[in-house]
């Protein structure tokens, strides 16, 4: 093989669909945030960052986009890990305040095309002595999963009764035994499991299932556009982000336990419950028939380790926004689910954004559009780690993340457990949702009303 062969490679076609969703209004980013009690030597940083996460190639390749060829990637020639591992002095106080103002600077800021799609920083001064170690890298580079795999080789590998093993820590093996996914729903038949992973490996099959890909976007097209809300409308360039306090995962089971959901559902009708009191707190309509969720949902087999790109399909999700009773919001949501179980729908999904990477940009763009209206947010969940994690030898203490949307969306909510806890991060455009720490501290209302109704049914 020619070196022009091995560091010349297509990107898939869902990818391709990923990178062109790029708008100034809304970066195909994912952003992740690790913070720690204790600093950090920078130089020890870029050194791991050397070592660990610049063997996966992605890190040091650039995506070729025209020129008469299909986008590929290809080695920076002018690659330098200075130019993406960066310092950054956390101002004023150094609290939660100043980090969230430095994490919506960060994240509405497009990342340099020309060059590997991330950046790292390590923000220092935070909470005293501590620091976070912000990686921003683009959708079209990996999903949910795969960077899970990332971080895989760039914290530290634990100890096992003093012999320290090969690479593997705490995100090793999470895909199987993490809390319930959306997509554990749709994987729980098998016969759909088979043809659906099939589907991944060809999205074609995808579009074949309803005979072209005119029925499955006249199917969608029957949903229509979602119902209006302040949730929704033009966007600026300016972005936003909070995050909620971590909820005991032990918490979240017993409050499904006592009324019949999944660690999902839970999660789920306190995110509605969440954006209810928002609306209410500000004074807005609040449509009976809810408000739809745009939802990622991985479709690898279980076990199954990713090689990096995109391997999710999208499915709708109607949050009951109009409904007070938890009891009902969750009721609800449970039936959706069972809906979802037994269709393909995410396979659906996943080959509709296949197809869109192999449109022309304008046709791409008015499908995406189109796609997007019939949402008023991206919910995605991810299972982390469930034991600790270190980096350079300094303890992770929490983890959060930050999905993007895409075209007219502005509000993401994303949600991820770490080591017995859920974190949910809350990204929203500054023009819709200027206060998204509001919702982030309605979620933990919301939890906390929920934990109190199954101790009084507990103790009754």
């Amino acid at each position: 093989m020619s070196p022009s062969q091995r560091t010349r490679t297509p990107l898939a076609s869902v990818d391709a669909a990923w990178l062109h969703m790029d708008e100034p209004t809304n970066p195909m980013v994912i952003t992740v945030a690790l913070t720690f009690d204790q600093p950090i030597d920078f130089k020890r940083l870029r050194e791991i960052v050397s070592t660990r996460l610049l063997c996966f190639p992605r890190f040091s390749q650039r995506v070729v986009d025209g020129r008469g060829s299909a986008p590929h990637w290809e080695d920076d020639p002018r690659f330098a890990v200075e130019a993406h591992v960066h310092r950054i002095g956390l101002p004023g106080a150094g609290d939660d305040i100043a980090l969230r103002e430095l994490l919506s600077d960060l994240i509405s800021t497009p990342l340099d095309p020309t060059r590997p799609l991330w950046q790292m920083y390590l923000v220092e001064r935070y909470d005293g002595e501590g620091c976070v170690m912000v990686l921003r890298v683009h959708h079209c580079m990996a999903d949910g999963v795969a960077l899970v795999q990332v971080f895989n080789s760039l914290l530290d590998p634990p100890p096992t009764n003093g012999i320290v093993p090969a690479h593997t820590n705490g995100f090793h093996g999470i895909v199987d035994n993490a809390f319930e996914l959306i997509g554990a729903a749709v994987r729980s038949t098998e016969a759909i499991m088979h043809e659906g992973w099939a589907w991944v490996s060809h999205p074609e099959r995808a579009l074949n299932l309803l005979g072209s890909s005119a029925a499955v976007l006249s199917k969608l097209a029957l949903m229509g556009p979602d119902a209006p809300s302040i949730l929704k409308g033009p966007l600026s360039m300016s972005k936003r982000v909070a995050w909620s306090a971590p909820v005991p995962l032990a918490d979240v089971k017993a409050i499904g336990k006592a009324m019949g959901g999944t660690v999902n559902d839970v999660i789920l009708t306190a995110v509605a419950g969440a954006l209810r009191r928002y609306l209410l707190g500000h004074a807005a309509p609040i449509s009976e028939r809810g408000l739809r969720a745009m939802v990622p949902v991985n479709l690898l087999p279980p076990g199954a380790k990713s090689d990096g790109g995109n391997h999710f399909g999208l499915v709708y999700v109607t949050l009951p926004l109009g409904v007070e009773s938890a009891a009902e919001r969750m009721a609800r949501l449970r039936k959706e689910m069972d809906a979802i179980k037994a269709s393909p729908e995410a396979y659906i999904g996943y080959g509709v954004v296949g197809l869109l990477g192999v449109m022309p940009t304008g046709v791409e763009h008015t499908l995406l559009e189109a796609l997007c209206s019939m949402a008023s947010m991206v919910v995605t969940n991810v299972p982390g780690p469930r034991v600790a994690n270190a980096l350079a030898g300094k303890p992770v203490r929490r983890a959060v993340f930050w999905v993007p949307e895409a075209a007219g969306l502005g509000l993401g909510i994303s949600i991820l457990s770490y080591v017995g806890s859920v974190h949910v991060g809350v990204l929203a455009d500054a023009a819709l949702v200027p206060d998204p720490e509001l919702i982030a501290e309605a979620f933990d209302v919301e939890i906390a009303e929920l934990v109190a109704m199954e101790r009084e049914a507990a103790s009754g």
